[in-house]
């Protein structure tokens, strides 16, 4: 017995030891996405003029319950004190449907039950503090275990309810509570100034725990119900899905989703024969990635821009396939789950770089909200700093000309305010990974910028012929970008 607890120890030794080399390892390139969707036009502007909703980083701190609170009930004070620090205008809450009506639908004007209070608390929280929520609700797979005994199953256990029709009625009284104008905000005296106005629906439904494996079609169902009950609760309300994971293993299920030809599901669905896609109830197209995670599970590159770039290939591809089901084309694409793994196992100090790093591919992809999930104290003084300095970093673009080199090999992305000359602009600038330090100068219209590190020091440095001069530090993994800000003094654009 002590031999097999001594090789037992000894094997998760090995276990740990190759898990944190794995991890500790960094994706070789970083290729950039092809034909990125351009900026946002202010007719694309999505929450109906909501203070902050136009925000492009997305609060993910902490864990939770499932109704309102964290892990234990506790309340997510602190994390939403967290995402105020790091200058967040939105937070997060996934809602179980088991969590919230374990024993049969919920009469709202009859009774509160402490879990529906308690979930009334945290959006009373997030309001006090100017957060925006998005509202992962329903959840009915994930760590929700399924959908509610009473409801049934399609299949057991699978996600899919026996009792459709519920679940997206489940949907329609979340967004009648919750919407600006709801049943809270008139409580509250809130009106149309604040409410819960983005939902997705379900958690990396390919295949998380309780999933919808198999079950596509029934997905697509779902969200085609739930979708159309919130809407009539709030015709602004922005819908998001699928919330796939991003090694790239969801791909053939998000496309069996899109397809309504195929009927797949699952046997229930199949026998009623009546056909679903996800692509026309969706204002968001929601994925999950961790870069450093990923790339290392599939061997191979999975960064933002590959997920980012398979997921938009599928969505257009569907556009016109589905008789019947044609949609628009997509602009919005949002992360909402992922760091570079959830273990931790690269340093603070590379963590940081990465996050800077990461918002500035992703931005330039033209992802539009990027996620801030579970930032060290290290992180957080990056995110403040750069979302102190890009609050709004659409447009971003990689740069290979106007800039000069004096040694080894920088990236460089710049965001411009306008395209008139003199227009502020900020510049994100790093040493590409192994391959040292490196010197860039760049040109600017001040006689003096403002240089930002990612621990948010700051500093003047001044022009000279109109170019500044910038010593990059190495790092064989992940560089520190710097934030050089070159804006007349108050731009709100910027700051």
């Amino acid at each position: 017995m002590a031999w097999g607890c001594g090789g037992s120890l000894a094997l998760s030794a090995l276990l740990v030891g190759g898990v944190f080399l794995l991890l500790n390892r960094v994706p070789r390139s970083y290729p950039e996405a092809k034909n990125p969707i351009p900026p946002p036009t202010a007719a694309e502007k999505l929450g109906g003029g909501l203070d902050g909703f136009e925000s492009p980083f997305l609060g993910h701190t902490g864990s939770w319950d499932g109704k309102g609170g964290r892990m234990g009930g506790k309340p997510k004070t602190n994390d939403l004190e967290l995402e105020v620090k790091m200058g967040l205008r939105w937070t997060f809450m996934p809602v179980y449907w088991r969590a919230l009506e374990p024993a049969g639908p919920v009469e709202l004007d009859k009774t509160n039950p402490p879990a529906w209070a308690a979930l009334d608390a945290f959006v009373a929280e997030a309001k006090a503090r100017k957060l925006n929520i998005l509202m992962q609700a329903p959840v009915v797979g994930g760590n929700a275990g399924g959908p509610p005994d009473w409801a049934g199953r399609r299949e057991p256990g699978k996600s899919a309810p026996a009792n459709m029709a519920a679940a997206a009625e489940f949907a329609g009284k979340l967004a009648r509570r919750y919407a600006p104008r709801g049943a809270l905000a008139r409580e509250r005296g809130w009106g149309a100034n604040y409410g819960v106005r983005a939902w997705e629906l379900d958690n990396e439904p390919d295949g998380y725990r309780t999933h919808w494996r198999g079950q596509a079609g029934d997905y697509a169902e779902f969200v085609t119900l739930a979708a159309r009950q919130i809407k009539a609760a709030d015709p602004q309300a922005v819908i998001l899905a699928p919330g796939v994971m991003g090694g790239g293993g969801a791909l053939p299920w998000v496309e069996a989703a899109l397809d309504a030809r195929r009927l797949e599901g699952s046997p229930a669905y199949k026998q009623r024969g009546v056909a679903h896609s996800l692509g026309p109830s969706l204002d968001v197209v929601s994925f999950h990635v961790y870069e450093g995670l990923d790339s290392a599970l599939a061997g191979k590159e999975r960064t933002v821009e590959v997920a980012f770039g398979e997921l938009r290939h599928l969505f257009e591809k569907w556009e016109q396939g589905a008789e019947g089901f044609h949609y628009a084309r997509k602009r919005e694409y949002w992360h909402t789950e992922g760091n570079y793994d959830f273990l931790g196992v690269m340093s603070a100090r590379r963590r940081a770089a990465w996050r800077m790093q990461f918002f500035t591919r992703a931005f330039a992809a033209g992802i539009r909200k990027v996620n801030v999930m579970d930032a060290n104290p290290a992180e957080q003084a990056a995110v403040r700093a750069y979302v102190q300095a890009l609050s709004n970093p659409f447009p971003m673009r990689r740069v290979q000309e106007s800039f000069r080199v004096v040694g080894g090999e920088p990236v460089v992305y710049l965001h411009e305010d306008g395209p008139e000359a003199g227009s502020g602009r900020v510049w994100v600038v790093w040493a590409k990974a192994n391959t040292g330090d490196a010197v860039v100068q760049l040109p600017c219209a001040r006689q003096a910028v403002e240089w930002v590190s990612t621990e948010g020091a700051r500093a003047r440095v001044s022009a000279v012929d109109g170019r500044v001069q910038l010593r990059l530090r190495g790092d064989p993994k992940m560089a520190p970008p710097v934030l050089v800000i070159d804006q007349p003094s108050g731009n709100a654009t910027g700051r």
